[in-house]
């Protein structure tokens, strides 16, 4: 085990290119993580749903993370259904393609990222919180720079939709 060898950050940011902008719900993009000595994820890994990764990043901030606890991988490589989860949630999921690890709070000052690999890293909440906060920053960021989003019109997928920029800036707020 490892103190503060953790890493995580955005390597660059895009729409899909199969489609326009106004229409993909979702930010996807590249990421950098490093767990102890090992590089989880880079930008040859895969491409990240990175609005989910924000959110589930957030969420984390705050409660432990093991696999699964939020119907996808904390990095998910797609991101095209929207719908709540069994704990009422918003989610964003999609194929069962992505990266997870386990994040424990070992105190209320100390983080322990852990890679299905058994690599691991301390650090303090406060280091974590800082590459967070500018993680989920960025990706807003983007999404202020683009193209209004044109909404989904069932009502029920409006409705997580919504709910995920609600609860994103309520987490991001705290």
């Amino acid at each position: 085990m490892q103190k503060n060898n953790f890493e995580i950050k955005l390597i660059d940011l895009f729409w899909l290119k199969s489609g326009d902008e106004e229409n993909d719900l979702y930010a996807h993009g590249h990421v950098y993580v490093k767990i102890g000595g090992e590089i989880v994820c880079d930008e040859n890994t895969l491409d990240v749903t990175v609005t989910a990764a924000g959110l589930y990043l957030l969420r984390s901030l705050s409660e432990n993370y093991k696999k699964g606890n939020y119907d996808s991988q904390l990095l998910p490589c797609c991101g095209f259904v929207t719908y709540f989860d069994k704990n009422l949630r918003p989610a964003i999921s999609g194929c069962p393609v992505g990266i997870d690890w386990t994040i424990t709070h070992l105190t209320k000052d100390l983080i322990q990222h852990t890679s299905d690999n058994g690599n691991s890293a301390i650090l303090k909440i406060e280091d974590y919180k800082k590459m967070v906060y500018d993680f989920v920053d960025k990706v807003e960021e983007f999404y202020q720079s683009s193209l209004p989003k044109i909404l989904p019109r069932d009502e029920f997928e409006l409705g997580a939709y919504e709910e995920i920029w609600e609860e994103w800036r309520e987490l991001r707020n705290k």
